[in-house]
C-alpha cells in the first residue's frame, strides 16, 4: 500500500469514527438531560432542538450531514445517496419540529422560529447554490475516470430539484414550510441512509474484509440493519405523532451500528490479508 493510499483509508476511517463520535454526544446529551427533566421524555428526539440539548442537537445533525458529503461511495450511486443524504441533515437541524414538547430540565427554548429558519435555510441555499456550482464545473472539467456517469448526472440534477423546490417552497408559502420541511427532510433523509445500508448489503462499500466468509456475515449484518431501519420507517410514517422518539431512537441506533460495523471492517481490510483458499473465493465472486 502506498503511503498516499494509507493516508487516504485513514482519513476515511477517522471520518467514521467522528460520525460515531457525533452521533454518540447526540445519545448523550439527551440522556443527561432526561436525567435532569421531570421524569418524562420530549415526544420526538427533535424536539430536544428546545431544551438545553438545543445545540447538539444542530452540531451534531450539521457534522453528519458534512461527513456523508465528503465520505466517497463504492459506487456512483452509493455516492449520490450519500450526498442527498449529506444536503438534507442540515434542514433537519435548521427547521425545528413544530412541537415544542414540554418536557425540559429548563424553560422551553421559545424563539421565534420562522425569523430563525428564514435566515438560516437562506444562508444554506447559498451555499448550496454555490456547491452544485462547483460540482457542475467539476464534472464538466473531469477527465478518464473522474468523467460523470448517467447515475452521477441523475444525482446532481435531483440535488438541483431539491435546492430549487426548498426554496419555492419557503418562498411561496414560508407558513407550509416552517410547519412541514422538517419532517420532509427527515424521511428523505432516512430513505437515503436505508439505501446506503442496502447497497452496503449488496457487496457495495470500500475494500470489504478480505475473508470471504467474514464478508459474508458483514453483509448480512448490513441487510438485517437495513430491512429493520426500513420497517422502523414504514411504522413512523404510518404511525406519525405516536411512539415518534422510540421510531427516531431505534433508526439513530440502527445508523450508529451500521457505521460501527462499516468502521470495523474497513479497519481490519486495512490491516489483514486473506488467507490464500479464501482469496481465490473472492475471486470466485
Amino acid at each position: 500500500m502506498s503511503a498516499e493510499n494509507d493516508f487516504e483509508k485513514r482519513t476515511y476511517n477517522y471520518l467514521r469514527l467522528a460520525m460515531i463520535a457525533v452521533l454518540i454526544l447526540l445519545a448523550v446529551a439527551i440522556l443527561r438531560e432526561r436525567s435532569k427533566a421531570k421524569d418524562c421524555w420530549q415526544g420526538s428526539i427533535s424536539a430536544y432542538y428546545y431544551t438545553p440539548v438545543h445545540a447538539v442537537f444542530i452540531g451534531a445533525l450539521v457534522t453528519v450531514g458534512a461527513c456523508m458529503i465528503v465520505l466517497k461511495g463504492a459506487t456512483t450511486l452509493k455516492d449520490v445517496l450519500l450526498n442527498l443524504g449529506g444536503l438534507l441533515a442540515p434542514v433537519v437541524a435548521f427547521v425545528p419540529t413544530p412541537n415544542a414538547g414540554s418536557c425540559s430540565s429548563a424553560e422551553i427554548v421559545s424563539r421565534r422560529a420562522a425569523v430563525d429558519i428564514a435566515n438560516n435555510m437562506f444562508a444554506y441555499f447559498v451555499v448550496g447554490g454555490v456547491a452544485l456550482l462547483g460540482a457542475l464545473l467539476i464534472g464538466l472539467t473531469a477527465k478518464g475516470k473522474s468523467r460523470w456517469g448517467r447515475e452521477q448526472a441523475v444525482g446532481f440534477v435531483a440535488s438541483v430539484v431539491l435546492w430549487l423546490a426548498g426554496i419555492v417552497w419557503l418562498k411561496a408559502d414560508p407558513g407550509s414550510f416552517n410547519r412541514n420541511a422538517h419532517y420532509t427532510a427527515a424521511a428523505l433523509l432516512f430513505a437515503a441512509i436505508i439505501g446506503i445500508v442496502f447497497m452496503s448489503a449488496l457487496g457495495k462499500r470500500h475494500e470489504p474484509v478480505a475473508g470471504a466468509r467474514e464478508r459474508r456475515n458483514f453483509a448480512r449484518a448490513y441487510g438485517v440493519i437495513a430491512a429493520s431501519m426500513l420497517v422502523c420507517l414504514v411504522i413512523g410514517l404510518i404511525a406519525r405523532s405516536s411512539g415518534i422518539l422510540w421510531i427516531e431512537t431505534a433508526l439513530l441506533g440502527l445508523f450508529l451500528l451500521y457505521w460501527v460495523l462499516r468502521t470495523a471492517e474497513q479497519w481490519r481490510a486495512d490491516t489483514e490479508v486473506a488467507p490464500e483458499g479464501e482469496a481465490e473465493e473472492l475471486k470466485a465472486e
